[in-house]
């Protein structure tokens, strides 16, 4: 046997060798694994309740899984919780049946609840969010979503104490459930965000087009943020002027994120091709 033969054979009995009993080799997965997609992003014709029925409202919530799955070959669902019309086991139940039609599952359901959030003066409305919060992770876990993602108000250096506790509540009652609770960026100081994150015990969801600013200060969010994700980030593509999505997708990758990328669309026009063009360019790049 030739030298270079016999090297060649030796690495590969070596590396046989090296396999656990039962080995196989697993296909790799693909990218789409990596995406979710907002129903938010389709606010404008979904049929939702207490909504004024439109011509361009076509789009049943009950469909929306099955659309992601047909369209775009994305099996991942976030869901906005004033999506679900009732809260009823029966309602939920049918609802999972329409996923596991097209093998798909709720990856965040996000809870907007008006002024009852942990930023609140009025503690009654603090309390009020915990309760609710509660109960919506009470409900993530029917639906099997991992991850529920609040809206925290206006914060501020006078209201992080009561912030930070209340939340602290929140994750507290997340963790007995296992149920991660995140939160997201609102144009607002990112740095003060995360520290009430990290002191709550809570975790960052963060939004590439939320952080407000120039290119430089997006990314000095994602570095901030990006290490506290619960494993979901939103992608939307509001301005190319304002920021560049590949390259935050390529500073994201370098922090060693292997999460969701969930694609949010708020531009105007349709939003199928809006959703579609942020898709190209995520999956493109991730």
């Amino acid at each position: 046997m030739h030298r270079r033969q016999f090297l060649i054979t030796s690495a590969l009995t070596l590396g046989s060798a090296a396999r656990p009993l039962g080995w196989r080799m697993q296909p790799a997965q693909p990218k789409t694994d990596r995406l979710a997609i907002m129903a938010y992003s389709f606010l404008r014709v979904l049929k939702l309740p207490g909504r004024q029925s439109s011509p361009e409202r076509t789009l049943e919530v009950f469909d929306v899984p099955e659309m992601f799955a047909d369209r775009y070959k994305v099996h991942n669902v976030e869901m906005q919780h004033s999506y679900f019309e009732s809260t009823e086991a029966s309602f939920f139940k049918a609802f999972l049946a329409r996923l596991a039609k097209t093998q798909s599952r709720v990856s965040n359901i996000n809870l907007e609840l008006g002024n009852m959030n942990i930023a609140a003066a009025d503690p009654a409305l603090r309390a009020q969010a915990i309760d609710l919060t509660k109960a919506w992770i009470d409900h993530a876990v029917v639906l099997g979503s991992p991850r529920v993602m609040i809206n925290q108000g206006k914060l501020t250096q006078e209201n992080k104490a009561a912030a930070i506790e209340a939340l602290t509540h929140m994750t507290a009652y997340g963790k007995t459930k296992k149920i991660m609770v995140g939160a997201e960026p609102r144009g607002d100081d990112f740095t003060l965000l995360t520290e009430v994150i990290r002191a709550g015990g809570a975790y960052t969801n963060p939004d590439v087009g939320n952080f407000g600013g120039d290119q430089a200060h997006q990314h000095a969010g994602i570095r901030a943020m990006f290490p506290y994700t619960g494993g979901n980030c939103h992608m939307k593509m509001l301005n190319p002027a304002t920021y560049d999505l590949a390259a935050a997708i390529a500073l994201i990758k370098s922090l060693g994120y292997t999460g969701l990328y969930s694609i949010e669309n708020e531009q105007q026009g349709d939003p199928y091709e809006n959703v579609q063009k942020v898709y190209d360019l995520v999956l493109a790049n991730i």
